[in-house]
């Protein structure tokens, strides 16, 4: 009981917490990589939105995905980006949101590997190229 307990938390989280913080947070430079990595995550959902009428980006941060009209699809890309090793979830009330959620430690080198083989899963679904540019 000298670890954890129903009224005292658990404390090698806390002590795992607070040593992540002091690390990360000890400057404005954690910051800025995330902005740029929610810059590129944004414009390349952006680009393979843009091919397919209705799709939309949707989201904030690095928790953001793909609106489609036809739920189907999300679920179609999902299935086909599992298959190229791209593991991505549906969400929404019928499943129309294709969603992102990478680490907030993710290189910009493999946000955009992701974003490249999403780009071809949606290609594959939709038939529309998605041509995501390297914003490395």
């Amino acid at each position: 009981g000298e670890h954890n307990g129903t009224f005292r938390g658990h404390n090698p989280a806390f002590v795992t917490g607070t040593a992540a913080l002091e690390h990360f947070w000890q400057d404005e430079k954690f910051q800025s990589n995330v902005a740029g990595l929610i810059s590129q995550l944004h414009q390349g959902l952006g680009q393979i939105a843009a091919g397919v009428e209705g799709a939309t980006v949707r989201g904030r941060g690095l928790l953001a995905g793909i609106y489609y009209p036809n739920p189907e699809t999300a679920e179609k890309i999902a299935a086909e980006s599992f298959a190229r090793g791209l593991l991505v979830e549906t969400s929404g009330p019928e499943g129309e949101v294709l969603k992102t959620m990478p680490a907030l430690t993710i290189s910009p080198e493999e946000l955009q590997k992701g974003l490249d083989l999403l780009a071809e899963a949606a290609e594959s679904v939709t038939g529309v190229p998605a041509a995501v540019g390297s914003t490395v």
